[in-house]
């Protein structure tokens, strides 16, 4: 049996301790899990272990022997990899499946100085079928799903012999379906007697796939669970309270008037025929698998696709809403899915970031924006969010995932929504995070009507009024909060009768 461990490790930046003090053990046919807020130190835990950052405190020993991690080249030769959460940064999507999984080879020169395009389809077509993983050699990365992805940069690791494989955030942007295929691939690395160290924010997935846990928080080791405990206790030694409730307790109300309504929206071959409405001081999700439907719905409402077919009312007229310069101005907005791309400009500070969608309100005689005017507005709006934090000159991409996405968030509640969508709002925040969310989004609700556009079912079923199933383009189902049962939930969405 092999054995990784990490004894009294720690890491610091100027002014910053990140790591302090952390055993970890990682043995062969495990899965050790490892949990922690935003900014607990998993991310620089595993830049250690993985030779990306060469300076740090403390041993780490390999079957009792020590070894020195100060490059990704050390980890590889000690037989540990990494599985990134941005799987794409570890291939190149214009070559093809079997020149990716050759990759280092090529770089090192172990195929010599020709490579016969035959004999490299047929190694990879054995080496794969030898693992058990069935990709399409001769597909470029580019056309390959996520999942696909993620197999071929494990494949790729078991060819180099992998001893100990990390696995960070795995399922944070797969289907359901596609989670259920990744926990089989981890059971049989598991028979592979390869150590696993996984690393997720979705705490019912530990409870799944792990034989133990370790918490960190603040840089420290927390706590550690040698078989896998209650949600409710990882949950309090994340935060160090007890958990109470993770979404809030709804009121009972009367909603008031039906504020939007969309009828037979289409879009190509994602979206079909879709009809709904929702109604002011209504929390509405939707949710279904991934590629269901859910965010093209979001942004044909906010004017970011075009509908083939379809209208949309709003208070009981019909509006054309052609950009999201239509939507802004009828009060409709977007909290997108991928708030790094859409959401954010990194390099700039969170006071632009809020103020950006008003900016003219800013603005003086001759259009010059009015700084002090525009840091007023952005502290008070990251005041209401309690952005964390509190300055408003940092750089957006110096936030963590939870607190990027308050910012996000922020900027629209200086523009008084009548409908805010929200486009998987809580992907990759921690649990701490999701709760603040959650509470932001009830009160928002109190003001205006919130589209919630979901594949975490127990999400949906936690914090919205009411639920639309949809798959493949397709409502399928609709159920009210009181009548929510998960399983039935997630069978209409992946198309299994109940």
């Amino acid at each position: 049996m092999a054995v990784l461990r990490g004894e009294n490790i720690g890491k610091e930046f100027p002014g910053v301790v990140a790591l302090s003090n952390v055993d970890i053990q990682i043995e062969s046919g495990k899965v050790h899990a490892l949990v922690g807020a935003n900014g607990a130190g998993k991310s620089t835990l595993v830049k250690i272990l993985t030779g990306y950052y060469d300076n740090y405190n403390g041993t780490i020993t390999i079957d009792g022997k020590e070894v020195v991690l100060r490059t990704p080249s050390d980890a590889l030769l000690n037989g540990i990899e990494v599985v990134h959460q941005e799987v794409d940064t570890q291939l190149v999507p214009t070559l093809t499946v079997a020149e990716n999984l050759y990759l280092e080879n090529f770089a090192t020169n172990k195929n010599g100085v020709m490579v016969f395009t035959s004999h490299l389809k047929r190694d990879a077509e054995k080496d794969l079928k030898d693992i058990g993983f069935p990709l399409p050699v001769s597909e470029k990365v580019e056309n390959l799903s996520l999942h696909e992805k993620q197999q071929l940069v494990i494949a790729r690791a078991l060819l180099h012999k992998v001893k100990f494989l990390i696995l960070d955030e795995p399922t944070s942007s797969l289907s359901l379906l596609e989670a259920e295929k990744l926990f089989d691939l981890v059971r049989k690395l598991k028979m592979r007697d390869v150590g696993i160290l996984y690393i997720s924010q979705r705490l019912d997935e530990i409870q799944l796939v792990a034989d133990e846990v370790t918490v960190l928080r603040n840089g420290k080791k927390a706590a550690h669970f040698d078989r896998i405990p209650s949600l409710s206790a990882i949950i309090e030694a994340m935060l160090d309270t007890p958990q109470g409730d993770l979404f809030p307790k709804r009121e009972q109300k009367d909603f008031e008037e039906e504020i939007l309504r969309v009828e037979n929206l289409t879009y190509k071959n994602k979206v079909n025929n879709v009809s709904f409405g929702v109604r002011k001081g209504e929390i509405l999700a939707i949710t279904g698998l991934t590629g269901a439907g859910k965010t093209e719905i979001l942004k044909m409402i906010f004017g970011a696709l075009p509908t083939s077919h379809g209208k949309i009312f709003l208070d009981g007229k019909p509006v054309r809403i052609k950009s999201p310069v239509d939507a802004i101005e009828n009060g409709i907005y977007l909290v997108p899915e991928e708030r790094r791309k859409e959401g954010l400009i990194l390099d700039k500070p969170a006071r632009e970031n809020i103020s950006i969608p008003f900016l003219r309100n800013f603005c003086g005689f001759l259009g010059r924006v009015l700084k002090k005017n525009e840091s007023y507005h952005a502290k008070t709006l990251a005041e209401k969010v309690r952005l964390v934090p509190f300055d408003v000159e940092r750089q957006a991409q110096y936030f963590s995932g939870g607190n990027q996405q308050k910012i996000v968030v922020s900027r629209w509640l200086g523009g008084k929504p009548k409908i805010l969508l929200l486009d998987e709002p809580t992907q990759g925040v921690d649990v701490g995070a999701k709760r603040e969310i959650y509470q932001l989004i009830m009160q928002i609700a109190k003001e205006s009507a919130v589209i919630l556009a979901t594949s975490e079912i127990n999400e949906a079923a936690g914090i919205a009024d009411r639920i639309l199933v949809i798959r493949d383009g397709r409502i399928v189902l609709e159920l009210n909060s009181e009548n929510a049962d998960t399983k039935v939930i997630m069978s209409y969405a992946a198309g299994v009768k109940p």
